[in-house]
């Protein structure tokens, strides 16, 4: 009977043991998102021109803006902040009308994060902003070019969002500023279905385990701070060589199909490998060091690599691979990974335009 007690009373302490250290556990998470910026960019040395004040502006404010699904992420129409406009048909900017002018020349620059501004001072210093800006500046005014860009959107979402919603607003040009948004993952070949939403194909595809963390503890903190980091291992484990093939594979393929599709419709598209940090020989800062030493375990610089082996994209009307735009360059650019000040948002602006003006000078000509 002692003995019974005994082990009753060890299974006690070790239950209370195992929840205090829980409940540790939980206080230490709970004081690092607290005293954490849950923001990437606020205290960086790429954004130590502006001061901390408006850095967590520009978060809060890119943090309030709303999200709907249709059935991919897009943003919610007329929102404004003092850094961010969201037009009425959803995109960042100003106005533009569904059907354009005859002497108009509409381009669509599609692309995630990177590609709308994360980071961004105003609308008019993201890339497709300081594009647009680059051609008016050179007296082209009948450029429209239209800033597409959603978080996370990867090849998988852009490829829908062009064949359902952005054809139909009459583009001369696609530019697809890619690739990032999918050197992180194991690729599917399949394309979107319409009748479901990208969240609901997400939730389908998650593990019971990953249903009991998103579902049933979600108001316990721990399991949303170190799950991604097991994830980001899981992920690194699994890019093998031959996964990273595959994806390339897969990527090249999606958009050789878009691209024909566009062709068909008299429609030119443009592909543009963009960089992130770690890629080509730019001069790090030392937090850029820092995000590199991460790209590094999540191979996201090594899928890139095989990414640029499927350039040029043969049905395209030309893939350029902007990887090594910052070479030799030792200012601070990426805030993160891969998301850019202004000053790196224009640079890449003026390397594109300076690719892409020939083609878009010659279909002007042709408009008047």
């Amino acid at each position: 009977m002692s003995v019974q007690i005994s082990y009753k009373k060890q299974g006690l302490f070790f239950l209370l043991v195992f929840i205090g250290f829980l409940i540790l556990l939980e206080s230490g998470v709970r004081i690092y998102e607290y005293s954490e910026p849950d923001c990437f960019l606020i205290g960086t040395d790429a954004m130590k021109n502006i001061d901390i004040a408006n850095q967590k502006l520009m978060c809060s404010e890119s943090k309030s803006l709303k999200i709907i699904q249709k059935p991919v992420n897009a943003f919610e129409p007329n929102q404004q902040t003092s850094t961010i406009n969201i037009n009425s048909l959803g995109f960042r900017g100003v106005e533009f009308d569904l059907i354009k002018n005859e002497d108009t020349y509409r381009i669509i620059m599609v692309g995630g994060s990177t590609t709308f501004g994360s980071g961004s001072t105003s609308d008019n210093t993201t890339i497709p902003g300081f594009l647009e800006q680059k051609f008016h500046e050179e007296k082209f005014n009948n450029i429209e070019i239209i800033n597409a860009g959603n978080r996370a959107a990867s090849s998988f979402e852009e490829a829908y969002s062009i064949r359902s919603n952005y054809k139909n607003l009459q583009p001369d040009l696609f530019i697809i500023y890619d690739g990032w948004n999918d050197s992180f993952r194991k690729m599917s070949e399949k394309d979107l279905d319409p009748s479901i939403s990208s969240t609901e194909l997400k939730q389908s595809k998650k593990s019971a385990l990953e249903t009991l963390i998103s579902e049933l503890l979600f108001v316990y903190r721990t399991p949303s701070v170190v799950y991604p980091l097991i994830q980001q291992i899981s992920v690194a484990v699994s890019l093998t060589e031959e996964v990273m093939e595959k994806n390339s594979d897969i990527w090249s393929s999606r958009w050789n199909k878009i691209c024909d599709e566009n062709n068909d419709a008299k429609i030119k598209t443009i592909i543009l490998l963009q960089p992130v940090v770690g890629t080509g020989n730019k001069i790090l800062s030392s937090d850029e060091k820092i995000h590199a030493e991460y790209f590094k375990g999540v191979k996201t610089v090594e899928q890139l690599k095989y990414f640029a082996k499927k350039l040029p994209i043969s049905s395209c009307t030309m893939s350029v691979d902007l990887r090594n735009a910052f070479d030799n360059m030792d200012i601070p650019i990426y805030f993160d990974g891969g998301h850019m000040t202004d000053i790196g948002n224009e640079i890449i602006a003026e390397k594109i335009y300076e690719k892409i003006s020939p083609i878009v000078i010659n279909d002007i000509k042709k408009l008047s």
